[in-house]
């Protein structure tokens, strides 16, 4: 995975946030070792970091939204749990995104 492959990724999510009204809105994506990327941005306000992850042994795709705190850049909020499936497609469909939108609120 690649950060450049993340850009698909996230026009999943997109896809999946627009049916309850909400965008993530990609400031920047880096890579997150050899297995992964992460995309910074924010939803409605909140900011918010999305992470995607291939697990080598087992090939299962994972999607995790963090909440990002403003305060310091080391205080985050991991939202519902990491949802993972054979396909990213698959992971990020099964993802709660109400469920985190409702904790991004929260905060």
């Amino acid at each position: 995975m690649t950060a450049l492959g993340a850009g698909p990724l996230v026009e999943l999510v997109n896809a999946e946030l627009a049916l309850i009204g909400a965008e993530f809105a990609t400031a920047m994506v880096k890579p997150a070792g050899p297995f992964g990327a992460v995309a910074f941005g924010s939803i409605d306000g909140h900011h918010a970091r999305l992470d995607f992850h291939v697990e080598p042994a087992t090939s299962m795709c994972t999607v995790l939204m963090v909440s990002t705190a403003l305060a310091t850049k080391t205080e985050t909020e991991e939202l519902p749990e990491r949802s993972a499936a054979p396909t990213f497609e698959e992971a990020i469909g099964a993802y709660p995104w109400a469920a985190a939108l409702e904790t991004l609120e929260l905060d």
